[in-house]
């Protein structure tokens, strides 16, 4: 019998037999960390049963990583991991990979770079060197720092030159999204997660499902929830860097997923979608032009209303006749009786049970028989195998992960894991497990019909599909 060590070898070189295949088949080299990204340039290239493969080989060999290696490292490794965060977050804020991209492939001296910055060219070099040391940048001579594959996609699209000159706009450009959401992660987010021990164990928080009573509160001192001090004028910054890192963030799904996610052809000519909470409107808009036959409506806050009426792709779309915006506060009885679909997309996982109660029951008030909920959210796996006959299993649609042994569900990389954790920092909200969601639905008179998984580790959002009972 092989040893785990040999197994996990060999599902690490079986699976990169399948990738380096697929690479010479588009006559395409293995992309080197030393060179600056280029669009196409990625192993799977957007296919998903390659993303399949590469995902298999990257949990292998963390798995692999993690039994040769001495485990009290390990611990320490992950306890210091928010040094990476911070480092990034000022490679960012201080516009070093549009500096090096100036400088090209020689790269820049740390003492050129620093002085470029207004910093002390010690401190710079402490924090690039900790990047460099992740394959984020590399040190092409001693001190001396150039782009490559992972920092080169932090540039946000602009010279040096503009970005000083021009701060209110530095997240303008489409590009922009990645760097927006390193900073979003590495600013608010890292410094809510910091306090939130303290929120949890807290007597007057550690029970409470109040958005003002999470890590964020805390970290910043404040009475007010992380969306009502977002609010405030002197958060404008922030709140226009977090809608760049949102739009960043989901262009980086597989695009057509609310299209798939649901039979929406089976429904009626003139049929009405509710879209809650829908923004300005892109996931209305994208389904318009699937569905021209359909209505939809997008139903949120006043100023993100109007925000929605004047964007362009709304101006320029031939579906916008099939698409109207209304003014609309989810926590109050919703205007829109008996629609055929309410839709929400990334609404749940900001908000607590106490929360998500309330929304789905003002849903359930305004829902007709027929009336379908169709909730896009990330499904958080078990890091256990499903015992035979759970609930979850029972779920038409659903996926259970599935890997080869030795390999295990667990993953250190796993981003619904992560999106729970960092939710629950912010707002006291979470992604859920299915059970979680099967039960919370039930309190307020949804019954879980059926999924729709992509995958089953949570990477993707899931379509969640309700009845009125």
């Amino acid at each position: 019998m092989k040893s785990t060590l040999k197994a996990l070898v060999e599902i690490i070189s079986k699976n990169i037999d399948v990738l380096d295949d697929a690479l010479e088949k588009r006559g395409c080299p293995v992309p080197s960390l030393d060179d600056p990204f280029t669009p196409g340039s990625d192993v799977a290239n957007g296919q998903p049963e390659l993303m399949v493969t590469a995902d298999l080989a990257c949990r292998a060999a963390l798995q692999l990583a993690q039994i040769i290696r001495l485990p009290q490292l390990t611990l320490l490794q992950d306890s210091v991991s928010h040094l990476t965060s911070v480092s990034m977050r000022t490679a960012v804020e201080l516009h070093i990979a549009e500096i090096l991209n100036e400088a090209g492939p020689e790269g820049l001296h740390i003492d050129v770079i620093a002085e470029k910055c207004n910093v002390d060219s010690t401190k710079l070099g402490s924090i690039l060197r900790c990047l460099a040391g992740r394959w984020i940048f590399k040190e092409v001579a001693p001190d001396v720092y150039a782009n490559n594959r992972l920092s080169s996609l932090l540039d946000k699209g602009k010279s040096f030159g503009e970005l000083k000159n021009s701060p209110e706009n530095i997240y303008e450009k489409p590009q922009s999204g990645l760097s927006a959401a390193v900073v979003h992660f590495s600013d608010e987010c890292l410094k809510s997660s910091a306090f939130f021990y303290e929120a949890m164990t807290d007597p007057k928080l550690a029970f409470s499902g109040e958005a003002n009573h999470s890590g964020f509160s805390r970290a910043f001192n404040t009475e007010k929830s992380y969306w009502e001090f977002s609010e405030q004028p002197d958060q404008l910054a922030r709140r226009r860097r977090f809608g760049v890192a949102m739009s960043g963030t989901q262009g980086m799904e597989p695009p057509g997923l609310p299209i798939v996610g649901y039979q929406w052809g089976s429904l009626p000519d003139g049929a009405t979608v509710v879209d809650v909470g829908g923004g300005v409107g892109t996931v209305a808009l994208q389904l318009a032009e699937a569905f021209p036959k359909l209505q939809f409506i997008v139903q949120d806050l006043p100023a993100v209303v109007e925000e929605g009426k004047k964007a362009k792709r709304f101006k320029e779309s031939k579906k916008t006749a099939k698409v109207t915006f209304e003014a609309h506060d989810f926590f109050t009885p919703n205007p829109v009786k008996k629609p055929d679909v309410f839709l929400l997309k990334y609404i749940t996982h900001d908000w607590s049970d106490m929360y998500v109660k309330k929304i789905l029951s003002q849903l359930r008030e305004a829902a007709g028989d027929k009336t379908r909920l169709v909730v896009m959210e990330r499904i958080v796996p078990y890091t256990c195998p499903l015992p035979e006959g759970h609930v979850v299993a029972k779920v038409p649609g659903v996926i259970q992960p599935q890997f080869p042994p030795p390999v295990t569900i667990a993953f250190a990389d796993n981003a619904s894991f992560k999106a729970s954790a960092l939710m629950m920092t912010l707002t006291n909200g979470q992604e859920r497990t299915l059970k979680h969601i099967v039960d919370l639905f039930a309190s307020v008179g949804w019954k879980v019909e059926s999924v729709v998984q992509f995958e089953g580790s949570g990477a993707l959002p899931s379509n969640i599909c309700a009845v009125p009972v």
